[in-house]
């Protein structure tokens, strides 16, 4: 077909020059042409457009991960040579016709990969081409030597198949479902049998087989969430095997119902949380796409940059409206492979500030960051105790809710990455007790941690039991005012759950001491529960808090290892107060956010004098 330049390798050596895309909604498609299994990969690309749909053929998309990059295998394209990752060289093999072409599209060879300008143009549509994509392929890779993704994609076929029956629906209304986890597997949990006493024959072979499937890096690759959630027909592919990603979504999810059988099975290091979330609503949330951030950092990706860029399809869904105006020009709007990590990083920042109103994506940044220390590392796992990270809106307004107060006030300096952020000052820190809220400490250190605090706590109420109120203070502080549901919780709850705490913790005599009796009657009648005290805020691990009493008495809990003189300050727009650390030449450092009991609905900015503004350039 074509007059090739042959090497000894059977490949051209004339490499293969892409041409420029002449529209703004112009974009590439593969033609895989037929082959048998050991012969090379031959292909060609068509110009398309979406804005003429009528145009583009019946193609599908190719869902994979990269693999090493630095291992590349030749293909032919229009008879010369381009080099691909083996994974995708994989692929194409294993998706290949014998006898007629096939029309794809798969990133590495659709885009030119040694253009950024391309990259900047093909990245910002990605989304919208796998919407059109008739289905999406997903490639896993070849099985093993001892077929575990034949055996795991049967076992996957027959629980799914269980589940349904058992539960009167199908695979096929699955796929209207927003989140198949909670709504069919966590909904009906109490009627499913562990997935260890299936009444359907799955062995110890079968359950070591999935392990190995829900272990492949795909599952954790950044960009699989742009594309699984743009096309709902998808199908799975490992080895010789596939299924429908929904079987996979729905098993994933059962593994995990039951944490002592996924620890005993060996599940505890796949990534069957990530298959089970991935399409669901707890990711796809264009109206706050901070928590998507925040779960996927946890994802992998080549470049950093793509840790925001593989996402942009669903931060900026096409048409997305703001009410009844049109969403303002973001630094996001346009990806700019140009910029450095840190750029797109503080363009993130930019456009959160701007989109949203309000601080919430200062929350995300943990303090350990360098210089600046506002910009989130969103390339590094976030799976700490942030209140903020399922992304419900709480009624925490510290620096008050008028007009003037609730939207965030800021500037960005790009010269210096200096953030200017207006707000107030609520109070500096007068004494604190740095604090590892870790279970694994065992009884006698949380012991000694909590009588640390409590001793603390009497330079407020020296003499003993403590006040109602100042327990009431420290219990909701603590919880940072939520519930284990990460909803803002009833603060006789909360005092009852802290009170069972410290029964389980302290030692008798000290909790008789600080405890009033009446109290702990309270507790056990209205049924306390010491273990849920602190969740969800304490469920990760995480370096160091801070609990603190301020120069006025507040109590407070910071997220953060704070220190005397670190200042509380609530910025306009903002759902938790910041700690800020005085720095040379007149800027702050952000250390972390906090939970001030009195302050949360904007008691201190209804104060005289407490509504003036001021503003702190932090670096």
């Amino acid at each position: 077909m074509f007059a090739l330049n042959q090497v000894h390798d059977g490949y051209p050596t004339e490499r293969y020059q892409y041409g420029d895309l002449p529209t703004e909604t112009s974009f590439r498609i593969l033609e895989l042409l037929p082959g048998k299994e050991d012969q090379p990969i031959s292909c060609l690309l068509h110009l398309v457009d979406r804005s003429e749909p009528s145009g583009v053929p019946h193609f599908a998309g190719i869902s994979y991960a990269w693999g090493d990059p630095t291992i590349r295998v030749p293909v032919i394209c229009h008879g010369k040579r381009v080099e691909v990752t083996r994974n995708l060289q994989r692929a194409l093999t294993h998706l290949r016709f014998q006898e007629r072409s096939r029309f794809l599209w798969a990133d590495a060879l659709c885009i030119d990969q040694s253009r950024n300008t391309d990259r900047n143009h093909q990245v910002k549509q990605m989304y919208q081409i796998y919407q059109l994509a008739a289905q999406v392929e997903i490639w896993l890779g070849p099985d093993n030597e001892v077929l575990d993704g034949k055996v795991a994609i049967s076992a996957i076929n027959s629980i799914s198949d269980f589940l349904c029956s058992h539960l009167n629906t199908s695979i096929s209304d699955l796929g209207a479902k927003k989140d198949i986890y909670q709504e069919v597997i966590f909904a009906n949990r109490s009627v499913l049998p562990l997935p260890n006493k299936l009444p359907i024959s799955i062995d110890d072979n079968a359950w070591k087989a999935l392990v190995w499937l829900y272990s492949h890096p795909y599952y954790t690759r950044v960009w699989v969430i742009q594309e699984l959630n743009a096309c709902r027909n998808r199908i799975v592919h490992c080895g010789f095997e596939s299924t429908e990603w929904a079987r996979v979504e729905l098993v994933a999810g059962y593994i995990i119902i039951e944490s002592s059988f996924s620890r005993a099975y060996g599940f505890s290091k796949a990534h069957c949380w990530w298959a089970a979330i991935a399409t669901t609503e707890r990711i796809r949330q264009p109206d706050n796409w901070l928590p998507m951030l925040y779960l996927t950092s946890n994802f992998s990706s080549t470049d950093s940059r793509d840790a925001i860029y593989g996402l942009l399809g669903l931060m900026n869904p096409p048409g997305k409206e703001d009410g009844d105006k049109t969403l303002t020009h973001t630094p996001l709007d346009e990806p700019d492979y140009n910029k450095s990590t840190q750029e797109v990083y503080r363009d993130s920042v930019e456009t959160a500030l701007s989109r949203f109103e309000n601080t919430g994506v200062l929350l995300y940044a943990t303090g350990n960051e360098a210089s600046p220390t506002w910009i989130p590392r969103w390339d590094k796992p976030m799976l700490f105790r942030n209140p903020y990270r399922f992304g419900k809106a709480l009624p925490w307004k510290p620096a008050g809710d008028n007009r003037q107060n609730s939207k965030a006030g800021w500037s960005i300096d790009k010269s210096s990455n200096v953030l200017s952020l207006s707000g107030i000052v609520v109070e500096p820190f007068h004494m604190f007790c740095n604090s590892t809220m870790d279970s694994e400490e065992g009884r006698r250190g949380l012991g000694e941690l909590w009588r640390s605090i409590m001793e603390t706590v009497q330079n407020i109420q020296p003499d003993a039991p403590l006040h109602v109120e100042l327990l009431t203070a420290l219990a909701v502080a603590f919880s940072f005012g939520l519930d284990e549901k990460s909803d803002p919780a009833d603060e006789r709850v909360l005092l009852r759950n802290f009170v069972s705490y410290l029964r389980i913790v302290l030692e008798r005599e000290l909790f008789e001491r600080y405890i009033p009796a009446h109290v702990t009657k309270d507790a056990v009648v209205g049924h306390g529960d010491g273990h849920a005290f602190g969740k969800p805020v304490w469920d990760f691990k995480y370096p160091e808090s801070t609990f603190f009493i301020t120069d006025g008495g507040l109590l407070g809990c910071s997220v953060c290892v704070a220190a005397v003189g670190d200042i509380v300050f609530a910025p306009m727009g903002s759902t938790y107060p910041m700690i800020l650390r005085a720095e040379e030449g007149g800027t702050f450092a952000l250390r972390g956010f906090s939970f001030v009991y009195g302050i949360m609905r904007g008691e201190k900015a209804e104060t005289e004098g407490a509504s003036d503004g001021v503003i702190f350039r932090v670096r």
